[in-house]
This record gives structure tokens, sequence and C-alpha cells, in this order.
């Protein structure tokens, strides 16, 4: 049966993951990254107010990241079944699609995490002053996300170092952590 986490209340998710007998890691990272992303989006929104000129832009980006917040949230879903999911593809045979299921799910989390962190970035020099601190919170949650993710990527290339699957991620992780490194989080709060 399969689980729904994204449908369960906060204190019911956090029982979910503090009760499981396998780690959710890959659910908490995609969960956190689209709880960042929606307060990206709402900051976005909030300055919409104070954007003559750039309304339509605007509210193209809002549209996009809504449909990548909604994707992260999928992968939530989808990771708290992996496991099992995983098991049966297994005992069907099939090892490397789960394996490559478990390593496709941080991959995309992170590009996901990359791409919305860089859309709020490109909004910086236009968000509204009320949410400007918060907008640089949500890239930081962001940024963080994608390197959780990527680092989850790397945990189970290391659990699984078959060729195929070496073959097809370790580049996708490569580029992932140079794009990490392009993000531009705040140390500090501009002034």
């Amino acid at each position: 049966m399969e689980t729904s986490i994204t449908s369960q209340t906060v204190t019911q998710f956090i029982q979910e993951v503090s009760n499981q007998n396998h780690a959710m890691a890959g659910a908490v990272i995609a969960l956190s990254a689209a709880q960042a992303a929606a307060l990206g989006q709402a900051c976005m929104q909030i300055s919409q107010a104070d954007l003559e000129g750039h309304d339509e832009a605007n509210k193209r980006q809002i549209e996009h990241l809504t449909l990548m917040k909604n994707e992260l949230l999928q992968w939530c879903d989808r990771d708290a079944n992996a496991i099992a999911e995983y098991v049966a593809l297994r005992d069907a045979g099939e090892t490397l699609a789960g394996q490559k299921l478990l390593c496709n799910a941080p991959a995309r989390v992170s590009r996901l995490s990359i791409d919305i962190a860089g859309m709020l970035q490109e909004f910086r020099p236009i968000v509204g002053a009320r949410v400007r601190d918060d907008l640089e919170m949500s890239i930081s949650l962001l940024a963080g996300t994608a390197h959780a993710a990527t680092l989850l990527l790397d945990s189970n290339l290391r659990i699984w170092p078959e060729q195929d699957l070496l073959s097809e991620f370790e580049p996708i992780r490569e580029k992932l952590i140079v794009e990490i490194g392009r993000l531009s989080p705040v140390k500090r709060i501009p002034r």
C-alpha cells in the first residue's frame, strides 16, 4: 500500500519518519525543498504589487515555480514508497531498475532545488522590501536541499558501485555539484 506523505499533517509526517525501520532521507529532503520553494513563491507573490512592468513575467515565473514545487511534493511521496518499490523490482529480477529509481529521485530533487534557487536569485533585484530577508532564507534552504539531495545520490552510488549506475549518474552528480557551487546564498542578510 502506498503512503501519501504529503497528505499527512506535519506532526504525522515527523512521526512517520521517526518510526520507520529505514531512513527516509529522500522524502525529508524533497519536502524540505518544497517548503523552501513555497517560501520563495510567497515572496514573489507578495512582491507582485510593487512590480509595475514586470507583472506578466513574474506571473509566468510563479506558475513555473508552482509546477516545480508540486513535482517536489510528488517526489516526496514517491520516495516514501521507494524502498518498497525497490524491493518489488529486485524480487522481480529488476534490481538495476530499482537502483536507478533510488538514484533518479535525489538527482531530480537536487536539480529542482538548484533551478528554483536560481530563479529566486534572479528575482532578488525586484523583491519587495518587506520580504527581502525571507527570499534570502528560501534561497539558502534550497541550496541546502540541493546539496543534501546530491549527498543522497552520492550515498546510493557508494552503496551500489555498479558500472551501469556510475556511468549514468556520476556525470549527473558532478554537474549538480558544479551548479550548487554557482548558487549564491548570502552568509548574512544584506543591510
